[in-house]
């Protein structure tokens, strides 16, 4: 039998706000245990990047409204940051789980 179970981190649930700024999840809202998260992009559609760079309107990787955005490894979730796309505030809703699937 497994030793834990791929379940999300209780109480990790996060909003990031996403706006005509480039930020982060922001090191005090990820669980110490995260190792994989998944994000719904809520709104407008954002851009983002995953290695430590700064996201613009045209570089980076763009999602759109509704889409998931899944970050695979720890370095991922320090290092994600978003801007929105066009002038319109969004936001992503985060979940946080302590391993990915099938690992």
């Amino acid at each position: 039998m497994a030793s834990y179970n791929f379940s999300p981190i209780p109480s990790s649930l996060y909003q990031q706000a996403v706006t005509a700024t480039a930020g982060g999840i922001g090191s005090g809202n990820i669980p110490d245990n995260a190792r994989y998260a998944e994000g719904v992009v809520w709104t407008a559609a954002v851009v983002e990047t995953r290695d430590g760079t700064t996201p613009t309107a045209t570089k980076g990787n763009p999602w759109d409204a509704g889409d998931l955005v899944i970050l695979r490894s720890r370095y991922e979730i320090v290092n994600f940051s978003a801007v929105e796309k066009t002038s319109t505030d969004s936001r992503i809703d985060w979940q946080f789980y302590n391993k990915a699937p099938g690992v």
